[in-house]
This record gives structure tokens, C-alpha cells and sequence, in this order.
């Protein structure tokens, strides 16, 4: 899971979609903490997502699939 705090932002995060879909990359932009933390992220393309913090770096699924979203560190580890 990763870390909140106020060091969140500017945080560079991959989107990965599956095998024919290009990885989005992104960053976060804003963070919100009042009943579960959330995160802005702005994807390259222009567009934006709200997401909370446990859904990055969450574990691969039971057949290994990486599809998720993962921060750029340790996406690329």
C-alpha cells in the first residue's frame, strides 16, 4: 500500500490496463484524507482520476496478472 502523506503529490503513477492497452502514466495532484484517503492523479492524456490510496500498489491478482495501478518505483522494481 502506498504511504499518505503530504509528500504524495508529485507522486508518478502507471496505469496498467492488460497486454494491448498502452500503460497510462500519471501523477498525483491532489491528495483528500477525511473518512478514507484519496488521491487526484493527472494522466498524460489530459485526464484525471480519483482513487484511494490502498487501490495503488495493492497486491497482483491470484494468476499473477499486473493489471493496476502502481506507483512508478515499484512498478518498475
Amino acid at each position: 500500500m502506498m504511504k499518505y502523506g503530504m509528500d504524495i503529490i508529485g507522486t508518478k503513477i502507471i496505469g496498467d490496463f492488460g497486454a494491448m492497452i498502452p500503460l497510462w502514466e500519471g501523477k498525483v495532484v491532489e491528495a483528500y484524507s477525511r473518512c478514507s484517503p484519496e488521491v487526484k492523479i493527472e494522466w498524460d492524456n489530459g485526464s484525471y482520476s480519483w482513487m484511494m490510496i490502498s487501490n495503488i500498489n495493492s497486491a497482483p491478482s491470484v494468476n499473477g496478472s499486473s493489471i493496476g495501478y502502481y506507483t512508478e518505483e515499484a512498478y518498475y522494481a
